[in-house]
Formats: structure tokens, C-alpha cells, sequence
């Protein structure tokens, strides 16, 4: 039983054969599309994680940063402290010499008053 040809100018058999594979490719493709689907997906997912770590990266970063200028700002602040500290031991030893010498001088002139009061008074 030879094959007749069809109006396609193929026989059965090469008709079917064509079919066939018309139906292979249409199943490869669907194949091939529904994993480009799920590869697709999974980068956008690997995207977003990414976007996350970097996010969090960035938050670690930003921490880090500030915690390196709390702890200069606050060895900034001790040196301050520390140089307020002498100044203010070195202001208050001169207060305390400028109010010593200015009480000596009082008693001094009080007991110089004194000795010029008692040398009238007993000539």
C-alpha cells in the first residue's frame, strides 16, 4: 500500500512525520517558555534578595559610620573636657593668688592704719 500524496503534494506517512514534529516543536516551545518562566523568576527573586543584602549592607555601613563619628566626637569631647579642666585649674589658681594677695594687702593696710592711728594717739 503505497502512499498516496495529499493535496500538500505529501503522502501520509510524510504528513504525519510533519504533524508530528509541528507538535514536538509547539511542546519543546511550551517547555522552553515555561523555563524561561521560572528562570525569569527566580532572577527577579535573586534581584530582590540582592537589593535586601545590599540594603542591609548599606544600614551596616551607615551604622558603622556613625558609630566611628559618635567615637570621635566623643574623644573630641574628653579633650575638650581635659583642656577645660587645666584651664579651669589654671583660672582658679590665679583667683585663688590674685584673692590671697588681695586679703594680704587688706590685713597690711588694716595693720598699717593701726600703727599710724596708735603712733598719733601715743606720741
Amino acid at each position: 500500500m503505497p502512499d498516496k500524496p495529499l493535496p500538500t503534494g505529501l503522502s501520509a506517512s510524510e504528513e504525519l512525520l510533519a504533524r508530528t514534529f509541528d507538535h514536538w516543536r509547539e511542546e519543546f516551545r511550551s517547555i522552553l517558555e515555561s523555563h524561561r518562566r521560572e528562570i525569569q523568576d527566580r532572577l527577579e527573586k535573586i534581584e530582590r534578595e540582592i537589593e535586601k543584602k545590599s540594603d542591609k549592607e548599606n544600614v551596616e555601613v551607615l551604622v558603622r559610620s556613625i558609630y566611628a563619628d559618635l567615637h570621635r566626637h566623643a574623644e573630641e569631647i574628653d579633650r575638650l573636657h581635659a583642656r577645660v579642666g587645666s584651664k579651669m585649674g589654671t583660672e582658679t589658681m590665679w583667683k585663688i593668688v590674685g584673692l590671697a594677695l588681695t586679703i594680704g594687702s587688706t590685713i597690711g593696710g588694716l595693720i598699717g592704719f593701726l600703727i599710724h592711728l596708735m603712733l598719733k594717739v601715743n606720741p
